[in-house]
């Protein structure tokens, strides 16, 4: 037909008669299709710290926004919570653009993966409770921090000693043997949380100075937001080391380029107030406010009433009113009303009590409550002081 000539009006009289194509699946069945990937072995990604900046900086601009709507430019009384958030905080925009940066194909391995971590099947919420010393019985601790859209939040796992009798020859492992055993096993995803570990680069320990060597290329440095979360991370996963030294692969103090050499980090988290932070699953965590340093512990639990930011939540129970009284040795909280626990909420009462203590913890003292009806509660003998956490937000280890 190569002298048919043909116009506009046939060629659109001849697409009209072809047939509709109509996709009679449902939105269910289309999205389980796509959901049907085979998993992959889990490897470091060497774009999650730009990941994490590119984060924190949508977040510092939405919550500036938000800032400005709300409160004003000349709002003095918050510019302490305000300068914390911009660090720290997210919002569910974020979370969308993260879901959607982060490809499915090179998801981590399931929860049904061999030797990862996972959390049990359960009504409770996980990241509710925290670690104390009656725990570690029969039990070796380990803790992390894992990364929810550039928020640092500390997690703890108990690791049965049979386990550990199995994969180490020496006893009482080290936070670094630990990590570098079991960080490539933990499914991130699974437990909520963004992929960021196991870190790039490789971890040693001399007693209690850890070094972390760096490739070239790390991209731990991407912004100043990006050197926080590595920095956090740290701290909160190697809390038995008196500092950690990053060097880069020639034995240097590594180059960052937004602080130039990084100087040994303190691992030590002192002097912070401990709030409640809803991650976006909908499980509560506690999460000090790495932005604020407070002169004394009665300071802190003072400020404790009252939220710093949108994301970091005030742990005390509605409606109570409270007075911190410090000495030398320990420190009391005076409730202005006979509080009676068994009138909330069993969570928050657990959740005000955790963050009270772990508060104080990061001053090296402990808390007594006063004015409380009960005597006791729960586990906790209200009498005397509160037990020191070990660890915030267990977490169940499971070996699948």
């Amino acid at each position: 037909m190569p002298n048919k000539q043909w116009d506009d009006d046939q060629i659109e009289s001849m697409l009209r008669e072809f047939p509709q194509i109509k996709d009679e699946r449902s939105k269910e069945e289309v999205y389980m299709r796509l959901n049907q990937v085979a998993p992959v072995k889990k490897k470091p990604k060497r774009w999650l710290p730009f990941l994490v900046a590119a984060l924190a900086f949508i977040t510092v601009g939405v919550l500036i926004a938000s800032i400005i709507s709300q409160n004003g430019m000349n709002s003095a009384s918050d510019s302490s919570g305000s300068e914390s958030s911009k660090d720290e905080a997210v919002t569910s925009d974020v979370n969308n653009v993260n879901e959607q940066a982060i490809p499915e194909a090179e998801s981590s391995e399931g929860a049904s993966s061999i030797e990862s971590f996972g959390v049990e099947e359960s009504g409770e919420a996980a990241g509710t409770q925290a670690i104390y010393e009656d725990d570690l019985n029969g039990n070796t601790l380990f803790t992390i921090g894992l990364t929810e859209n550039a928020f640092v939040i500390p997690v703890s796992f108990l690791i049965p000693d049979e386990q550990i009798a199995q994969d180490f020859s020496q006893e009482n492992p080290s936070s670094i043997d630990l990590y570098n055993s079991y960080a490539n096993q933990l499914d991130e995803q699974a437990l909520g949380f963004d992929e960021y570990h196991p870190l790039l680069g490789e971890l040693s320990a001399n007693g209690r100075v850890a070094e972390h060597v760096l490739p070239a290329d790390h991209q731990y440095d991407m912004a100043s937001a990006s050197i926080e979360v590595y920095t956090r991370t740290l701290k909160e996963t190697f809390k038995d080391m008196d500092e950690i030294r990053v060097t880069d692969e020639q034995g240097n103090p590594a180059e960052f380029s937004q602080v130039g050499a990084m100087e040994p980090i303190q691992t030590a988290l002192k002097k912070h107030a401990y709030y409640s932070y809803t991650a976006a699953d909908g499980k509560v965590y506690s999460v000090p406010d790495y932005g604020v340093v407070y002169e004394s512990a009665s300071e802190a639990l003072a400020a404790l009433g009252n939220s710093p930011n949108d994301f970091l939540e005030n742990p005390i129970l509605r409606d109570v009113e409270y007075e911190a009284l410090e000495n030398e040795e320990s420190i009391t909280v005076n409730f202005s009303e006979l509080l009676d626990l068994n009138s909330f909420d069993e969570q928050a009462v657990r959740k005000m009590i955790e963050n009270l203590s772990l508060t104080v913890k990061s001053f090296g003292k402990p808390v007594e409550l006063v004015g409380v009806e009960q005597s006791e509660w729960q586990e906790f003998n209200l009498q005397e002081p509160l037990p020191v956490p070990e660890a915030p937000n267990h977490l169940q280890w499971t070996l699948n």
